[in-house]
């Protein structure tokens, strides 16, 4: 696989992840077979079409768990400490 291949792959993983935690964190639908258009390319959409489908249940439900111990952990030292960094 050339390395622009490998590239598009990754790229189609990693807008899935995005999309489909944002979805969920915020309550919202996802449909994973809207898959967008990553290039005019056919190899390159290609290869971006199967890192989007490549993305398993548990890849994106670890991800929002990590999401919302992170965001509990901000809200609890939050609460303790107070506002720090200018925030």
């Amino acid at each position: 696989m050339g390395k622009n291949w490998h590239w598009s792959y990754q790229k189609g993983r990693e807008k899935r992840m995005k999309l489909e935690v944002d979805a969920r964190m915020h309550n919202m639908p996802f449909d994973p077979r809207k898959i967008p258009l990553h290039s005019q390319c056919g190899t390159m959409q290609s290869h971006f079409n199967k890192g989007w489908q490549s993305v398993r249940a548990i890849d994106i439900q670890l991800r929002v768990d990590g999401q919302q111990s992170y965001n509990n952990a901000r809200a609890a030292l939050k609460q303790r400490f107070g506002e720090s960094n200018g925030n």
